[in-house]
């Protein structure tokens, strides 16, 4: 059957193999008449031809055995890049998981692989949360490279149980006891976030172009917060000044700068260090920037 398919014999058993979404299908025929198969080929190749053929799964296993951990990462970081959601934490984690990982195939990485890796981490003092945040970015790195068949089956993970309820938050007196602390290019950033419980990466990430004074609103496009949803902030009593404040500040020599908060004229990305120091001077101990929002 030239150019639909054809059958050929293993030991004594005849087989058939036809094409189907672009891929040959082998399938055996159960019998060592040479015409009982030709005669199931005929069927499969009339079924793919009519839309009626069942989906057979594809053959992973075999088109994966060459793909190792490292790609998957490649493909993972360049997917949050692609759709903007590339975080300085989430490159730690996949820094951390590149170096475990570093010579594993997708086969090696098996549920006994990751939870050994999970008992190292507990070993050296990291807590549930933490792991879990870097497991679940190893498991969407597996989920993606299914989804681009170069996976043959994403492995069962358990993550560990997270009981630490997060229920830190700032009075308005810590925070006007905090911002003398402060350097000044923080100060701005700060008291917004108070006001607005925003994230950190959407006020490091806000520009001139989501403001507009003469309407005096701030609008987030999808793409710019977690939501995926526009938002639009009305400018108060106390955010208006503020935003009035950020655009005297916005030229750095004979440059106009286009982000909101910077420290002359570098967008606010790193500041750990300083919101820390800041935090112990003023007798708040270790406080995350994140309590912010509550």
């Amino acid at each position: 059957m030239k150019g639909e398919g054809r059958v050929f014999r293993r030991k004594e058993i005849w087989w058939v193999a036809y094409y189907q979404d672009g891929r040959e299908r082998r399938e055996s025929s159960k019998s060592r008449e040479r015409q009982e198969a030709v005669r199931l080929l005929r069927r499969r190749v009339g079924e793919v031809a009519a839309g009626t053929a069942r989906k057979v799964p594809s053959p992973r296993g075999r088109e994966t055995r060459k793909v190792t951990m490292l790609d998957l990462f490649d493909l993972l970081e360049n997917h949050l890049r692609l759709n903007d959601r590339c975080s300085p934490t989430g490159l730690t984690y996949l820094k951390r998981l590149r170096r475990r990982f570093s010579g594993y195939t997708v086969q090696r990485c098996t549920s006994l692989a990751i939870s050994h890796y999970m008992i190292d981490m507990q070993r050296l003092g990291r807590k549930p949360p933490t792991i879990n945040r870097e497991i679940s970015v190893l498991r969407t790195a597996l989920r993606l490279g299914y989804r681009h068949e170069l996976v043959a089956r994403v492995p069962a993970i358990q993550l560990l149980p997270d009981h630490a309820v997060r229920n830190e938050f700032f009075t308005r007196a810590e925070i006007d006891a905090l911002l003398p602390c402060l350097p000044e290019y923080l100060r701005d950033l700060v008291r917004f976030a108070f006001l607005t419980g925003w994230r950190k990466g959407e006020l490091t990430n806000l520009k001139w172009a989501n403001v507009s004074r003469s309407a005096a609103v701030i609008r987030l496009d999808p793409e710019q917060n977690k939501t995926r949803k526009v938002r639009v902030l009305a400018l108060g009593d106390e955010l208006a000044p503020l935003i009035e404040r950020r655009w005297n500040s916005r030229r750095v020599g004979r440059t106009l700068v286009a982000y909101v908060f910077h420290h002359d004229g570098i967008p606010l990305v790193r500041f750990r260090q300083a919101w820390l120091n800041a935090c112990h001077q003023a007798g708040l101990g270790h406080r995350l920037f994140h309590s912010l929002r509550r």
